[in-house]
């Protein structure tokens, strides 16, 4: 097998959202960060609020205080992310950004140049049609970069899909 090609892995972009379905895309990201001695850059998005930026009626800051309490929550989630993997000996870091999922995804690994995007999926029981979210079938199809997206584990009573 002398013509397979090692990928040079050093950077690996881990987008979460927090939910059980990016579980284990966390522990696909942090196992190929150790296999390949490479850093882990974890990604959250949070979609903004339609109009919520330009709301002339939020005198009071709701929607500010709204985001950045949001953004507190996720940055001690983050952070937490973050711990695992140096335990785990993998050199990680985050970053957090009020946007657009995908766009947010696919600017931070354009502007760190990584080397693979991981992003965990939905399985569809009852939907077997759809493959993806929106989030990442967006990234895989916009993005230049090798994407790997990692299935949720089904809920119980659910079948797997293989």
């Amino acid at each position: 097998m002398d013509n397979i090609v090692s990928p040079d892995v050093r950077r690996i972009l881990l987008a979460t959202d927090f939910s059980r379905w990016t579980a284990r895309a966390v522990e696909f990201a942090f196992e190929l960060g150790r296999c390949f001695d490479a850093e882990v850059l974890i990604v959250h998005g949070i979609e903004p609020i339609a109009d919520a930026a330009v709301d002339e009626d939020d005198e009071d800051g709701h929607f500010d205080d709204f985001f950045g309490e949001l953004t507190e929550k996720s940055r001690a989630n983050l952070e937490e992310l973050v711990s695992q993997a140096e335990e785990q000996g993998v050199a990680a870091r985050f970053h957090i950004e009020v946007g657009q999922r995908w766009r947010i995804i696919n600017g931070y690994a354009d502007e760190f140049d990584v080397d693979m995007i991981i992003l965990g999926r939905r399985t569809y029981k009852d939907h077997l049609d759809l493959s993806m979210g929106t989030t990442s079938q967006k990234v895989y199809f916009s993005s230049h970069r090798p994407v790997l997206t990692v299935p949720g584990e089904p809920e119980e009573g659910e079948k797997g899909t293989q």
